[in-house]
């Protein structure tokens, strides 16, 4: 655990494969505020394959949250399952994030789940930050009226005048080009981010950083965090007694494929324990640990290490979200501005494979006629897992077609505490059977177990065959730990190497440059003409010049600025171009 001494603060470097070796006094000693959280996405509505652009923004009752923290983005299905997680490090109040829609995509909307470490012990509706990203389907919903939306769209637009924007140039010609130039008049520093589409297929957003970006309330934050999540973190001890810890000196390799490897030592403290942080990577590297003891003889030496933070964890499936789907319609178009040109080739996604971690699994844990089947798989050693007060509680929303609630003979916490009654929707009357270490038992056998004994849980669906006299209502499987998980900390015979994870790489912006003659000879559909997600202008450099392009088409433009001061005041700009 890091502790006060250990920090100070030093510039901001940036590598392809980087470790920050500075330390931010802030981060610690100041006040812990709550945090919330908003994204500017490039557009409203998206085409299958088309990729969501967008520009998240955390603000804290102070103002901007300028330290640098992991923020956590989650993409959820229409129906509740995970398409994506991701992890992306906020800087100056701000991070870039993308999706790319599935081409096969089914429904209308994806979730947006956005959240901190820090947001986790906030109260219940201040968690998590939902927004819905709209997807067009040939068999959409009635349409609106363009004069109506525009109509709409003009007066929302902040009164703070600190921001000024200025035409150089512009020009509604096939790949015509434009400049604007953007000036802070005031000392603060302002985060923003910028956005042009073309007015012809544009539509209005049901989310603005005026209407959904609220300053938070000091009391919201019920916990404070056990640490302060920055960059990627990596904490473990060491099994030595404290003659060999005195004279034991631990180094640190980071290795990523193309780039130079990263080396250094890190301290070790008395109880043998040791944090390697400040790690800034994209997607994964190889961690190597060694430890020299002087004087002493090549040994084998026991470690336990785990990754901080929520890399590797995302419910697999949420039916409970803070914000409803907002009503909206989107406007008759003609089929050439469905159109989207070709997603990047090059855009990299990563996915993680929960099939093979399962399965491993599934092979330790299960036996005979458990192992297998049709079932649903969860595994217990992550960091969220044992946050929640029971396994009925933790399984709540994460299975499809499960009912689960508490009997209770008292009005205080009916529905949420009590007897637990488990039943699927499409079987009435009787209850899952429930077995722990595959031995039946009852729902308070259970709840007498702490969760965090519970390392592997398997829901079969309805009916299950591996009891005795059948399970026509289904069965659910808890299995204890066996004793080398201990707090989902994987243990080690040998300091060797281990994979970790890193961010998620951020999307970019496929900008033309037209100034280039051989360029022109493309055909130019984008509905987006520019996406500038990260513009900061403050006292020192107050100015910045925007440059794009048209398309083939448009002959109108519409141009939104959202953004956020250092001291908190929202920046909102919206306006049409004719």
């Amino acid at each position: 655990m890091m502790t006060k001494s250990m920090i100070k603060l030093m510039p901001m470097k940036y590598f392809t494969l980087s470790i920050f070796m500075f330390f931010s006094l802030t981060a610690f000693t100041q006040k812990l505020e709550p945090v919330s959280i908003y994204a500017h996405n490039n557009q409203t509505i998206y085409n299958k394959g088309e990729q969501v652009l967008s520009k998240i923004y955390l603000r804290t009752p102070s103002g901007l949250h300028m330290q640098p923290l992991n923020i956590y983005v989650d993409w959820y299905h229409a129906d509740g399952h995970l398409l994506m997680h991701q992890i992306y490090l906020t800087q100056m109040g701000g991070a870039e994030a993308g999706f790319i829609i599935p081409v096969d995509y089914d429904s209308q909307y994806v979730r947006m789940r956005m959240y901190t470490m820090h947001s986790l012990k906030q109260t219940p509706n201040s968690q998590f930050f939902d927004q819905v990203v709209f997807v067009h389907q040939a068999n959409g919903s009635k349409r609106a009226n363009l004069n109506e939306q525009t109509t709409t769209i003009l007066s929302k637009s902040s009164e703070d005048e600190s921001l000024q924007i200025t035409k150089v140039a512009h020009s509604f010609l096939p790949k015509g080009r434009s400049e604007w130039l953007l000036e802070n008049l005031d000392k603060d520093f302002m985060n923003l981010s910028v956005s042009i589409m073309e007015e012809e297929s544009f539509e209005a957003s049901p989310y603005t950083i005026l209407t959904h970006f609220r300053k938070p309330s000091a009391n919201e934050l019920l916990l404070k965090p056990d640490y302060y999540d920055e960059l990627v973190q990596v904490r473990g001890k060491l099994q030595l007694d404290s003659a060999q810890l005195s004279k034991a000196v631990l180094t640190f390799s980071v290795f990523k494929k193309s780039s130079l490897p990263i080396m250094d030592n890190v301290p070790i403290q008395k109880d043998g324990s040791f944090v390697i942080d400040r790690l800034d990577f994209l997607d994964s590297a190889q961690l190597s640990v060694q430890v020299d003891i002087k004087g002493g003889k090549k040994q084998k030496i026991p470690m336990s290490y785990q990754q901080m933070g929520l890399f590797n964890a995302a419910p697999l499936y949420v039916n409970q979200f803070n914000s409803p789907v907002p009503n909206f319609s989107p406007k008759r178009l003609p089929t050439s501005y469905s159109a989207y040109q070709k997603k990047d080739v090059s855009e990299v996604v990563v996915y993680t494979n929960v099939k093979s971690a399962m399965d491993a699994m599934d092979k330790k844990y299960a036996n005979g006629l458990f192992r297998g089947g049709d079932a649903i798989n969860f595994s217990m050693l992550n960091p969220i897992a044992p946050t929640f007060p029971t396994v009925f509680h933790y399984l709540m929303g994460k299975v499809p077609g499960m009912q689960i609630s508490f009997r209770s003979d008292s009005l205080v916490g009916a529905g949420l505490w009590g007897s637990p009654v488990l039943q699927w929707r499409s079987i009435y009357g009787d209850q899952v059977n429930l077995f722990l270490n595959e031995f039946r038992v009852q729902p308070e056998r259970l709840l007498e177990i702490n969760i965090k004994e519970i390392a592997y849980i398997k829901v079969f669906r309805p009916p299950f065959l591996g009891a005795a006299l059948g399970a026509p209502a289904g069965a659910i499987a808890f299995y204890t730990k066996v004793g080398d998980e201990d707090d989902g900390i994987p243990k080690g015979s040998k300091l060797s190497n281990f994979m970790i994870k890193g961010f998620t790489r951020p999307p970019v912006f496929d900008q033309p440059d037209y100034s280039i003659a051989n360029n022109r000879a493309v055909i130019d559909q984008r509905k987006t003409l520019l996406w500038a997600p990260t513009v900061h202008l403050n006292k020192d450099k107050p100015t910045m010049n925007l440059v794009y392009y048209n398309n083939d088409r448009s002959k109108q433009h519409r141009i939104i600025i959202e953004g956020v001061k250092q001291n908190g005041e929202i920046i909102r700009r919206d306006w049409l171009i004719d």
